[in-house]
């Protein structure tokens, strides 16, 4: 496992061997506050699921700059599209999330996380592959540095 310097989340490591697995069991770990996954219907569980992989294969965190990025990534980045990300939001414990934040909040942050954004969209044309949102679960065991190398993910 990838020893995270200070206070840094391993899975935030470009370089983190931690399989994706412990991975996102550290993701959990460290943001207790965020929608138990366990507790939601089967459907809503599994969006949540994928979100939150891909927070961890690309590196973001949950910070407002974070959230931005892992939404950027996702539409540009993953299998998902545009219209993967989009059906997220059809599920009202995502809209309660961005309510719960405040949208002036979050359009705020997005716009401080604009020149990031970019080069996430950048880096997203270069992927030699997009992550696969649907079907990532037989890469739960997989290093994380393995998994970004093959798909040629750079962390913003």
């Amino acid at each position: 496992m990838a020893t995270p310097s200070a206070g840094c989340a391993g899975y935030l490591d470009p370089d983190s061997t931690q399989t994706l697995r412990e991975a996102l069991d550290e993701y959990y770990a460290r943001n207790s506050g965020l929608v138990d996954p366990a507790g939601l219907p089967t459907e809503v569980a599994e969006a949540f699921r994928r979100h939150d992989a891909g927070h961890v294969v690309f590196g973001c965190d949950t910070s407002l700059r974070g959230e931005s990025l892992i939404d950027t990534w996702t539409i540009f980045g993953s299998t998902a599209g545009l219209r993967g990300y989009l059906e997220y939001f059809r599920y009202p414990q995502v809209n309660q999330i961005f309510s719960d934040a405040g949208f002036a909040k979050i359009a705020a942050g997005s716009l401080r996380a604009l020149p990031d954004m970019l080069r996430v969209f950048a880096r997203s044309r270069r992927l030699r592959a997009k992550w696969p949102w649907d079907g990532y679960e037989d890469r739960l065991d997989r290093p994380l540095r393995d998994l970004r190398r093959e798909f040629d993910i750079r962390i913003v």
